[in-house]
């Protein structure tokens, strides 16, 4: 299948090229002497008025034969001189010459729109969690409110929440919010956040603490000797209800047992494996009586104590070698606080370290201890490093490592229906390419400014993988694949490189510089320098494809 994939991706993408050449000279009445599906030697071939069609040996896509294009003095060969490339206007040489990367770049505008129309809900702007502290939180938002309108303007979509207070850092905005039936209004601004992923990517954007899906009740318990120890409560429990009243979230457990400490009844889920079939569990009820305690701390302030904890900030896997593994961090562990400042969801805990990559932190957890006796307390130092890893295309990245993770899934946010399920997909199919095209330009002038090293380049080698992993994956996958890469080809044949379209172009400009055609001899110096400047990429393209999957 993966072979078939290669020449699936290949031949699409070098023939939608030459169609689109193919259908401008059409449209133009340019003489088409051939139009072939593959290379070689034909297997069909059939001649309709002037043009001949053929199916080659070899499906690697195909070329299209246009009178003139070649060699601007044999226009006139087989007669009619009038209707060769050379001899038409600039405009419409123009024209053919950029309908065949106009091809490439169109082709992910229809893959987009095919995909995207395939949507019928989108999430909603529905919150689904607050974190506490933000702005969200203190202009008094709640978990299951609907936000309206932002700013007078109708708001349906979270991506339209979202991109306006990304947008938004430092603005107040005036949201129209529903809840439970009631409309009512609520202000606030956005903090400026600076973002780092762990590729090293950084972007600045607004952020009012606020989540689309809601962080899931599911709790854990660290300390022994905590009531919640004593209820039979465990880890990776999930509670239904509490006093009978349900509970949605995380942030509805702590409402209910931080108000008072009395007796509390709880129903929660909990997993149980199967004996054969991995990461498959049962779910069954369990109910538990909990009787909190009242502690009082330093400062003589009383507080409810359960020893429920959120499973979130629980640690599920260790990295081997890891900085998380040398600060001594183990599965089971409960993450409390980074730099004595508390963390209590796992986002902040990677934003926070993603945010000063080369900083040594101070990192505190909890570690359960034998029998029924109370948790410990461990801190130590852990700097993160920078690793190259293998993405799953064999591509070498570099990311910042921790070393530890959770393993907590989210719960599912609100969903609504799209309204105008062909204009949003058409929108988002050009939204999207043109953030494909503007992705794949700066990605090309980093590696001509040397930001991003050579070795970045792929080959045939690299194409196969590419194409065999995607279409393992799926349709869908592929299809994604097939329209980068169709972005990438379109943008390569743009390059002022002569064999390439931009070549012509080049030639275009040297003729209307000189208001005279080339001669025949300097058209084959420039090819000449085009071929050599090919090959040199190609040499380069195959070494790293040798480097990249027989010497790693």
């Amino acid at each position: 299948m993966s072979v078939l994939y290669f020449l699936l991706l290949v031949g699409v993408l070098v023939l939608i090229h030459e169609l689109g050449h193919f259908v401008a000279a059409k449209l133009l009445d340019v003489r088409v002497l051939r139009f072939s599906v593959g290379y070689g030697r034909p297997l069909v071939r059939v001649k309709l008025g002037e043009t001949e069609y053929q199916i080659g040996a070899f499906p690697l896509g195909g070329y299209v034969r246009i009178q003139g294009i070649e060699n601007a003095e044999d226009g006139g060969k087989g007669g009619d001189t009038g209707r060769s490339f050379a001899s038409r206007p600039l405009w419409q040489r123009l024209v053919i010459v950029l309908a065949g990367p106009a091809a490439n770049l169109l082709l992910p505008v229809i893959i987009y729109f095919v995909l995207f129309a395939g949507h019928t809900t989108l999430p909603a702007a529905v919150i689904g969690d607050v974190l506490d502290g933000g702005a969200a939180a203190r202009a008094g938002l709640e978990p299951g409110d609907r936000v309206l309108e932002i700013d007078g303007h109708a708001v349906r979509y979270w991506e339209e929440l979202e991109n306006t207070v990304r947008s938004s850092p430092g603005k107040e905005l005036h949201l129209r919010v529903s809840r439970n039936g009631k409309v009512f209004e609520r202000y606030l601004t956005p903090i400026e956040d600076t973002v780092r992923k762990r590729d090293g990517q950084v972007a600045s954007q607004g952020r009012v603490g606020i989540t689309h899906a809601p962080f899931v009740p599911l709790v854990g318990v660290i300390d022994g000797a905590s009531p919640a120890a004593r209820a039979g409560l465990r880890t990776g429990d999930l509670i239904i209800s509490v006093d009978g009243q349900a509970v949605r979230n995380w942030r509805d457990v702590q409402r209910q047992l931080g108000r008072f400490a009395r007796r509390t009844s709880i129903v929660y889920f909990r997993g149980t494996e199967i004996p054969g079939v991995p990461q498959i569990e049962l779910l069954g009820a369990g109910f538990a009586d909990l009787v909190p305690e009242t502690q009082v701390d330093a400062t003589l302030n009383r507080q409810t104590y359960t020893g429920l904890e959120h499973a979130e900030m629980f640690v599920a896997h260790v990295d081997a070698g890891s900085p998380a593994d040398g600060a001594g961090l183990r599965p089971g562990d409960l993450v409390v606080s980074l730099d004595d400042k508390p963390v209590a969801h796992w986002m902040d805990l990677d934003q926070r370290l993603q945010a000063e990559p080369n900083k040594t932190f101070k990192l505190t957890w909890r570690r359960a201890a034998a029998g029924n006796a109370p948790a410990v307390t461990l801190t130590a130092e852990v700097t993160q490093v920078w690793r190259k890893q293998l993405d799953e295309y064999d591509h070498t990245i570099s990311r910042l490592v921790f070393g530890a993770r959770n393993d907590v899934d989210r719960g599912n946010g609100a969903m609504v229906a799209i309204d105008g399920r062909v204009g949003y997909a058409m929108s988002k199919a050009f939204q999207r390419t043109g953030e494909t095209i503007s992705t794949m330009t700066r990605g090309f002038f980093q590696i001509v400014g040397g930001d991003t090293p050579g070795e970045a380049l792929g080959g045939p080698i690299m194409m196969y993988r590419v194409a065999s992993v995607s279409g393992n994956q799926g349709w869908d996958s592929f299809l994604l694949m097939l329209a980068l890469i169709s972005v990438n080809l379109g943008l390569i044949n743009l390059l002022p490189i002569p064999m390439l379209d931009g070549g012509h172009l080049l030639v275009f400009a040297l003729e209307g510089a000189r208001r005279k055609p080339l001669t025949a001899k300097q058209r084959e110096r420039i090819q000449l320098a085009g071929l050599i400047l090919i090959g040199l990429i190609t040499i380069l393209a195959i070494r790293n494809d040798v480097m990249r999957f027989f010497f790693q």
